[in-house]
């Protein structure tokens, strides 16, 4: 008789998840927010500018604290400890060059988290060459400093940093959108070999449905602080069943895309963007 091994706990679990900022009044920005993220799956956060996404990926990573309700990873209640939930869950911002220190080179960078992270001291300088190879850069890059790099590079830097303490998942919070079209093709493609590679779950936060069609197997649709839609990409974008998400759709600015059209990546992710 045969038996299944039963499948892995989600990778990121997020139950009833409420933030309210004080002030007179108080203001709400997320307002019981639940989902389930599979290990090794890929899921989008979408909705306009102060729809709540960017908190929910804040409280994710531990950098904001719920007003109530809980996130687990790994089946686990997340953390409470930086560290260890830093090994867990890492962050990629929009913006690289603002979360890099611009005095410190791109290698002093990487040996530094290494040695927080990294028991192993031996194989602080081999892994931080490892890095930079798992995210398409040069090991002669390590000597650079973030001002000496092109926007794309820096994104990939911020990449191979958040990938250090080998965390199940990475949250990043519109971590294309300040690149140009074809550089942000190289960066998609780079974040879906290293799904297949290292069977990372990705929560990807993003105000562009053309981007979220190409990197997410769900989506999860924010308006007011709240949940409108969560299903498939492929049948959010193709069927749409609240009118909110309608309207995003209809507001999709890329010429020539439609729902249900993105194939495989083609533009190789290997380059100096």
């Amino acid at each position: 008789m045969t038996t299944t091994s039963p499948p892995p706990p989600p990778a990121v679990e997020a139950r009833h998840l409420r933030k309210v900022f004080p002030g007179r009044h108080g203001t709400t920005a997320v307002d019981d927010v639940s989902f389930t993220l599979r290990s090794g799956a890929s899921l989008g956060v979408v909705g306009e500018s102060g729809s709540g996404k960017t908190t929910v990926s804040r409280m994710l990573t531990g950098l904001e604290r719920p007003t109530s309700g809980e996130v687990f990873l790994s089946g686990a209640p997340a953390p409470a400890d930086r560290i260890h939930r830093a090994r867990a869950v890492q962050m990629v911002f929009q913006d690289p060059y603002a979360s890099l220190d611009p005095r410190q080179t791109v290698g002093a960078g990487l040996l530094e988290l290494l040695r927080l992270h990294e028991p192993d001291r031996t194989r602080h300088h081999g892994r931080a060459a490892e890095l930079l190879d798992q995210v398409g850069l040069d090991d002669r890059i390590a000597a650079s400093r973030p001002g000496q790099l092109s926007g794309g590079q820096r994104q990939r830097v911020a990449i191979a940093r958040a990938l250090v303490p080998g965390p199940a998942v990475l949250v990043l919070d519109e971590a294309v959108s300040a690149l140009d079209v074809s550089v942000q093709a190289q960066v998609l493609g780079l974040l879906a070999d290293l799904r297949e590679q290292l069977a990372v779950s990705y929560v990807f936060v993003t105000h562009d449905l053309a981007v979220v069609q190409q990197i997410t197997d769900e989506i999860l649709v924010m308006h007011r602080g709240r949940v409108v839609e969560h299903g498939p990409t492929d049948r959010v974008l193709s069927a749409p069943e609240h009118p909110y998400t309608r309207g995003l759709l209809d507001a999709v600015p890329r010429e020539g895309w439609r729902p249900g059209t993105a194939g495989a990546m083609t533009a190789p992710w290997k380059g100096t963007g």
